[in-house]
């Protein structure tokens, strides 16, 4: 009797407590599938996952592990201009803290190791420079350049498109280890992404005049970002704006329907690139690069087009060394021997330089012995290339789907522009492959719509022939 009279309310009790279980396993469930929730979840995991990058970079060249590819300090040999920033962020350390921020702002140097000097004023205290101290201003570089490609993917295609996307950026081996370097590359690319998601909001819908405000305020920081990092691209960058708003016309004919908003846009957008080269002076003291070299990118901006890329082609037959400006001859050359000696020389040399832009390095090139990156770093390449041939496949079948989109053709157009330019101008292929990156991360945006429809796709076949 006692017994009965005990086990209905422990029954009870451990009921209640199931359906509390329950009812908390439901929460979880649904914060789970909350997209932001999702998001931030993700954020988590590529912070952990760059700070494990980055350390374990540095733990290989703290030990030496690598030692004919990877310094005591961290910084490759592969991305060896950081041997000549480190003097400088540590030197804008000291005169940050002797002469105060306004010295710091007008010191004579190049805008990234500017940036780069801020995180490793607070580690200096305890640490000389590695790549750790600057690995800080490193992850937000890489955060802001997999959350643009997720944005940009998201919005020409769909979420899961941009989550795709995102995910071959986050992961792809070299891109990934640049990103713990002490280089300008991040910050390029963080401002052609920013570039294009701000000139391709006009091109996809309507929005307000606030929105319209943020988008100009955008495009203005990063198209004065990218004349003051790399100052050879502003050309292309102007092609660029230019088919930008060409598209951007043609919008306006197929809906019959100027928007006001988006051409003060484009206004404005034109304007701010036309005006942008005459604040030169005040840029000067932002891209000081303080150590020989073989062309001086403010001398060559003032020729024609044409003669910039025949000078900017031939300083790249030369190279640093102790110093000093000499021949090169690292064995990772493409068509040396080529010149141009006028507008029909580049014209018939267009198809070479897009096919070298798109799919070099060769594959016979792949399994060679790099005099910068060794053996490893030529399979290592070699073996992003044979997936961005895929890629490049999947980049067709993507653009074909999103084919009535201005925005699909307004990534494709940057993205072959700027491959042919590279194509033209980079004859070695180390500097092909970094000064790529932008353009090859907007290909990828391409391939990953391309690549979930295509699953989408057979996935509804197969459905279909089951049923």
């Amino acid at each position: 009797m006692s017994k009965s009279k005990t086990f209905g309310p422990v029954s009870a009790i451990k009921s209640r407590d199931s359906l509390q279980t329950e009812k908390m396993s439901e929460k979880v469930r649904e914060r789970l599938r909350h997209p932001q929730f999702q998001m931030r979840l993700l954020v988590a995991a590529a912070v952990v996952w760059h700070l494990m990058i980055a350390t374990t970079v540095y733990e290989i060249g703290k030990h030496q592990l690598a030692p004919n590819q990877i310094y005591q300090s961290g910084i490759g040999k592969f991305a060896s201009d950081g041997l000549a920033y480190e003097p400088q962020c540590v030197e804008l350390c000291s005169v940050m803290k002797n002469d105060g921020p306004i010295a710091w702002l007008t010191w004579p140097t190049q805008l990234h190791v500017r940036l780069y000097s801020l995180p490793l004023m607070v580690f200096i205290r305890w640490s000389a420079f590695n790549i750790l101290t600057i690995e800080p201003l490193n992850l937000l570089y890489y955060l802001g350049i997999v959350a643009l490609v997720f944005k940009l993917g998201e919005k020409v295609y769909d979420r899961t498109s941009g989550l795709v996307a995102a995910f071959i950026v986050a992961v792809w081996p070299s891109f990934l280890i640049h990103t713990t370097q002490l280089l300008r590359d991040p910050l390029l690319i963080l401002a052609v992404l920013v570039f294009l998601w701000s000139i391709g909001e006009p091109l996809r819908r309507e929005f307000s005049w606030r929105r319209a405000i943020l988008l100009v305020i955008a495009a203005t920081v990063s198209i004065v970002t990218i004349r003051i990092v790399r100052l050879p691209m502003w050309t292309l960058l102007c092609v660029f704006a230019g088919f930008a708003v060409l598209l951007l016309v043609i919008r306006f004919v197929q809906t019959r329907r100027i928007s006001r908003t988006a051409a003060a846009f484009g206004v404005i957008l034109i304007t701010v690139v036309a005006i942008t080269p005459r604040f030169q002076p005040l840029f000067h003291n932002q891209q000081e690069l303080r150590r020989p070299r073989a062309i001086v990118p403010e001398a060559i901006q003032q020729l024609p087009v044409d003669q910039q890329i025949a000078a900017r082609r031939a300083g790249f037959q030369f190279r640093m060394e102790e110093g000093n400006v000499g021949p090169a001859d690292d064995g990772s050359r493409i068509d040396a021997e080529v010149r141009f000696r006028s507008i029909g020389d580049m014209v018939r040399y267009a198809p070479r330089a897009l096919v070298i832009g798109i799919f070099a390095p060769f594959p016979n090139m792949w399994f060679g012995v790099g005099k910068q990156v060794g053996g490893g770093g030529r399979w290592i390449s070699g073996f992003e290339m044979f997936i961005t041939y895929l890629l490049e496949g999947l980049a067709l079948f993507g653009l074909w789907v999103a084919r009535r989109k201005l925005e699909a053709w307004l990534l494709c157009g940057v993205a072959l522009l700027g491959s042919v330019a590279l194509g033209l101008v980079v004859n070695n292929i180390g500097a092909l492959y970094r000064l790529r990156y932008p353009f090859w991360i907007i290909m990828v945006i391409i391939s990953a719509g391309g690549l979930v429809h295509l699953l989408r796709s057979r996935v509804f076949k197969w459905r279909a022939f089951r049923s």
